[in-house]
């Protein structure tokens, strides 16, 4: 499917001469990582990401005590002991998921810090990129860090330093 789709613009580009001399090429990741606001958000969003795994861990560690436990002493307890101990760990497995989706889950904690930080410096480079295609009077602009299937560009079509360098002014 990939190569289709790759045939189907190259084979685009190839029959419309006018058209192939209208397109530009930027490397986002390039750009972001020559940004220091972003190593800082990103450094941000990590430390964030390794507390909240921590706080994780040591509710499974508990998790697994409870279950090494109750596996030690199960034929020791009554019925009702027993039951009590597996309701624990239940709770306890149920804590632990609902942590997990509180810090991590698609609506959790890094999601949101991720995008207070991280969003705002995408939106500039893309504000910028915008630019520079208005300014170039380019018509279409690849992104060749996205997975797009650049495989080559010249160096004269690859605007990603001219992005880096409107935005530090």
């Amino acid at each position: 499917m990939k190569f289709k789709v790759l045939l189907i613009v190259f084979t685009f580009f190839i029959s419309s001469s006018a058209f192939a001399q209208r397109y530009g090429v930027v490397d986002t990741d390039y750009i972001l990582k020559s940004l220091p606001e972003y190593a800082q958000a990103k450094s941000q969003v990590d430390k964030l990401s390794e507390q909240w795994s921590g706080e994780v861990s040591a509710l499974q560690s508990e998790l697994e005590s409870l279950k090494d436990a109750l596996d030690a002493e199960r034929i020791l307890l009554s019925p009702e002991k027993l039951e009590k101990r597996e309701k624990g760990i239940l709770d306890k497995q149920a804590e632990v998921l609902a942590l997990q989706q509180k810090y991590f889950g698609p609506t959790g904690e890094l999601f949101v810090k991720r995008n207070q930080l991280v969003q705002p410096i995408q939106d500039k480079v893309f504000g910028a990129v915008q630019e520079v295609a208005r300014k170039r009077k380019l018509e279409l602009v690849l992104d060749k860090s996205a997975q797009s299937g650049v495989l080559f560009v010249e160096k004269e079509k690859d605007y990603s330093d001219e992005v880096l360098n409107s935005i530090k002014q």
